[in-house]
């Protein structure tokens, strides 16, 4: 009797692992936002902008700013290289890129055959003018990018990675790919990468997700890369490599959209700029002088895309709906829009008053880019790295900066 007790023991142990097993092999499901869920609690916190030494703008290089500046932006670069982090990637939102209509893409065979340098030469051109337009209000720009690594300290290497910047999937999911690209030419092994991207770049990194970690999403993306003409097998293989690295996302005025594949290489944590007690956005009310924080990651939501630029890809973008929510469709739009959405269902948020809400009368919307322009200021550079830097790697815990 004990012998069969002990045999049947063995054989429910051995049936009990193979099924736990299997339940770690299943893709997980990756859903986009649902807007009518009440985010739930632990995922979000309020915060405020805390005192910081001021950036001296007008001198926007290390050297023009002041020792307490310069101090805390190297006490936070020490932290980061004694938690492995060995690259930074800033990834832009949609409109700032390199071709923001996909038409330079479209024209890439003509283009290419008239001159190898001549597409390159112009999408070098169109982010030039981006670049000048915008400067650092919603844009992170190549002396942003610089002065965050030097005023760090060095250690690592941070890249501003350009993506077309288009308003729908297919450019988003083409982002991804280059991005998954650029991750494996670094060869991080098993480093950390910190990837921090602006409005719908915060998109693009939750396909990256999608890619690298096992999604019930992935198979059909990929197909969809097929489609596109990206090499998907190539790219798989840089997956599973990348796959072993760890990744540390941070998302400033990303609209909640995307599904993120996180786990124990990756994480994910999300930065609004956000005014009241209440984690939902603000009515239209307070529009022109901000009052709510970011009116465009409330307005960026499903259905709020732009048709795609050829019948191709606007094809595929609405069979992406499946996957990724609905892409350009007004009705939904509206019906999404109405749940005033401020927190992801993926990772942690921080609803955060950057303090830039109007005073003295005047309307701000433009000066601000609707709240939405205030997470790439060269100003809000120490305050967001010593954000990062805390949540992620326990900086300055017992601190200020905690």
């Amino acid at each position: 009797m004990e012998f069969l007790l002990a045999g049947l023991f063995i054989v429910v142990a051995i049936a009990v692992l193979i099924l736990v097993r299997w339940r770690r092999a299943r893709p997980a499901p990756c859903l986009p936002q649902q807007y009518e869920a009440v985010p739930r609690t632990g995922t979000f916190a309020l915060k405020v902008l805390h005192a910081l030494p001021p950036f001296v703008r007008e001198r926007p290089v290390l050297e023009g700013q002041t020792p307490e500046w310069r101090a805390e932006m190297e006490a936070v670069g020490h932290h980061l290289r004694r938690s492995r982090v060995r690259k930074v990637v800033f990834v832009h939102g949609t409109f700032v890129g390199d071709d923001p209509t996909l038409m330079l893409t479209s024209l890439a065979g003509p283009l290419s055959a008239l001159s190898p340098e001549l597409l390159p030469t112009l999408r070098r051109v169109s982010k030039f003018s981006s670049d000048r337009m915008m400067g650092d209000l919603g844009n992170y720009t190549a002396e942003y990018v610089s002065l965050f690594e030097q005023a760090l300290g060095g250690g690592f290497e941070s890249t501003r990675f350009l993506w077309s910047s288009a308003n729908h999937h297919v450019a988003r999911l083409l982002a991804a790919a280059n991005l998954l690209r650029l991750l494996s030419a670094a060869e991080l092994g098993r480093a950390r990468a910190l990837l921090v991207g602006h409005s719908h770049g915060g998109q693009v990194l939750a396909l990256l997700t999608q890619l690298i970690y096992p999604t019930a999403t992935a198979p059909k993306l990929w197909d969809a890369l097929r489609e596109l003409g990206e090499p998907a097998d190539e790219l798989k293989k840089l997956a599973l490599t990348l796959a072993r690295s760890r990744l540390d996302i941070a998302t400033f005025g990303m609209p909640p959209r995307y599904g993120f594949a996180t786990g124990p290489r990756c994480r994910a944590l999300h930065v609004v700029n956000h005014r009241g007690q209440e984690p939902r956005a603000a009515s239209l009310g307070g529009v022109l002088y901000t009052e709510g924080g970011d009116y465009v990651q409330q307005w960026g939501i499903a259905g709020s895309d732009l048709p795609a630029s050829n019948a191709k890809e606007r094809e595929l973008a609405a069979r992406l709906d499946a996957l990724l929510g609905a892409g350009c469709d007004v009705k939904a739009w509206l019906q999404h829009v109405r749940h005033r959405a401020r927190v992801s269902q993926y990772g942690f948020s921080y609803l955060v008053d950057y303090g830039d809400r109007g005073v003295g009368g005047m309307p701000n919307f433009l000066g601000t880019c609707f709240g939405h322009g205030v997470y790439t200021r060269y100003d809000a550079m120490l305050f967001n790295a010593e954000l990062l830097a805390t949540h992620f790697y326990g900086y300055g815990r017992g601190s200020r900066a905690a």
